[in-house]
């Protein structure tokens, strides 16, 4: 037990030092299942804050929905103001003024606290209706099962390392939490065996619900990281009965040697078959065409625009990698400049627009600053252009990589962007002028292939079709309740809404890789690295 923990101790010894707690190596098993004392509040935080500094963890870890599910088991003998993180902030700067490891994760704001009873986070009450949470109330004890699936949500959710339940102050919060057995938490080694099983839970689980769906898709991408090469793969299904969208992560695999076609190929269908999937995939999304091509493939716009890419490039390289350039962008634009992100092409939209928002006398004096070479005017210019013609195209991205986007919004929204597109042309130099004509000639290939499709259909089954959709709209029902009445129908639908309009959902698998995988874990194992990614994207634990 942690000294100081008792009943006339004072709890401030928490924080003062790590040998308060049994090292990993003197530390077998913990007895949690005797009588655990309670704290002060105040000791409570204090313990909150030692384990956040001494992981160098962000002070938002104070807002994890599973973060506060362990915490919330802990009793305490007083009320305890828990609705927001200004009270550890105040705390840490208060009492530990000289301990500067943590900040702010910038943007972050003020999230909302949840505050569970169980392992869900959908238990958690709304935060209108909790303002002070009292505490002092007996707090129920959890089993040991209990308290590994607490603590590997937290781990799994946060992407943390499994050697976080070998930290002193780490355990030193565990310890508090009172069991109803001789309940122990379990080492590195112990704890990664617990999170295979479940794990292979995880997966057994899957393959029995996909048993029972009858239209299935997925999104398929490759992602190149630490010099390694991986295959995500993500599954996408409707449910029967209430028609609303599910979707889970497959695989994020190694690929090795070159990514040709029939490498491809053949891992993909290793992995649709290893859940039994080769004959109920009915589309996979793979991610298609290249804007640079049209800007390169022109000799008047090339030059420029790979002189103006090349420019912009530096200017992020420089403002990433350096505090004094960052600190010159942000005094000059009075905002950070945004860095594109690989999976996902709006990023560099958003990061261009970002720095033609500044003034093309600032960020000559900018490039300047920082030895980058300046834009002159026709440069600047494209970049404008360019970001003006390409906006009704993003905003057509965000929506059809929208959560909750199926593949029947396909087609209006090509439409939108098609007409949005074209009232642009007249706002653009000779430079862009084509461009429009290019995502429109893009987007009525799509519309070309079903009108080519309608006109080889005879005439009698073309009649028959519209009858039929005239007899289905004088039943009434606009809602996708009134498909239970024609079960052919609901079938057709299913089958051609169950894909979805774009790859978005694997480049988001890729985005939780780049959490994971970071440079103090880059000794992790393939397999390894794919089971916790798969358990944090599928929500394993929740």
């Amino acid at each position: 037990m942690v000294p100081g923990a008792g009943k006339n101790a004072s709890t401030s010894a928490v924080m003062s030092s790590a040998s308060a707690c049994p090292s990993p190596a003197k530390r077998q098993k913990l007895n949690l299942s005797c009588p655990t004392p309670t704290i002060t509040g105040e000791g409570l935080k204090k313990l909150v804050a030692w384990y956040i500094v001494e992981n160098m963890l962000s002070i938002s870890t104070v807002d994890s929905p599973s973060f506060w599910c362990i915490i919330e088991k802990i009793p305490t003998n007083n009320k305890a103001t828990k609705n927001s993180t200004s009270n550890l902030l105040k705390h840490l700067k208060g009492q530990h003024s000289t301990v500067k490891p943590i900040e702010m994760v910038p943007g972050a704001g003020k999230k909302c606290i949840y505050f569970c009873c169980h392992v869900s986070a959908s238990a958690c009450p709304s935060p209108a209706k909790r303002q002070k949470l009292n505490l002092s109330c007996p707090t129920p004890t959890i089993t040991g099962e209990g308290l590994k699936k607490l603590v590997a949500w937290y781990i799994v959710e946060n992407m943390l390392s499994i050697s976080t339940v070998d930290s002193p102050s780490f355990w030193c919060i565990i310890e508090k939490i009172p069991t109803n057995n001789k309940a122990s938490l379990p080492h590195r080694k112990m704890f990664a065996a617990y999170l295979e099983r479940e794990y292979a839970m995880m997966e057994a689980s899957l393959k029995a619900t996909l048993e029972e769906v009858g239209f299935i898709s997925t999104t398929a991408d490759i992602w190149t990281a630490n010099n390694r090469s991986y295959m995500g793969v993500t599954l996408h299904w409707m449910d029967r009965n209430t028609l609303k969208g599910n979707k889970a992560a497959l695989a994020c695999k190694r690929l090795r040697g070159r990514h040709t076609f029939d490498v491809i190929a053949a891992e993909l269908e290793q992995i649709h078959s290893s859940y039994g999937l080769l004959n109920e995939v009915v589309a996979t999304i793979q991610e298609e065409g290249d804007v640079e091509k049209y800007f390169t493939s022109s000799t008047s716009t090339k030059t420029v625009y790979k002189i103006n890419i090349a420019k912009c490039t530096a200017l992020w390289t420089k403002a990433s990698r350096s505090t004094v350039a960052s600190e010159q962008v942000q005094v000059v634009s009075q905002r950070k400049l945004l860095v594109p992100s690989s999976t996902r092409w709006n990023s560099f939209h958003e990061a261009v627009s970002r720095i033609t928002e500044i003034p093309m006398n600032e960020l000559n004096s900018l490039c300047t600053k920082l030895g980058v070479k300046c834009f002159n005017d026709k440069e600047h210019q494209l970049l404008h252009e360019y970001c003006n013609a390409m906006k009704p195209l993003t905003a057509a991205l965000d929506i059809l990589q929208g959560d909750n986007c199926s593949y029947g919004a396909l087609l209006p929204t090509l439409e939108v962007l098609m007409a949005k597109t074209l009232t642009l042309k007249d706002t653009l130099s000779r430079m862009t002028a084509d461009l429009p004509d290019v995502i429109v000639k893009v987007c009525s290939y799509t519309f070309d292939l079903l009108a080519n499709f309608g006109y080889l259909l005879p005439c009698t089954i073309m009649i028959r079709e519209q009858s039929i959709v005239q007899y289905v709209l004088r039943s009434g029902g606009y809602e996708f309740e009134s498909l239970n009445q024609f079960p052919n129908i609901k079938n057709i639908f299913l089958k051609f809404n169950t894909p979805t309009p774009s790859s978005a959902p694997v480049e988001w698998l890729f985005s939780l890789g780049d959490l994971v995988l970071t440079p103090r874990r880059n000794r992790l194992s393939d397999k390894r690295f794919e089971k916790l990614l798969l358990m944090r994207y599928n929500h394993c634990f929740t």
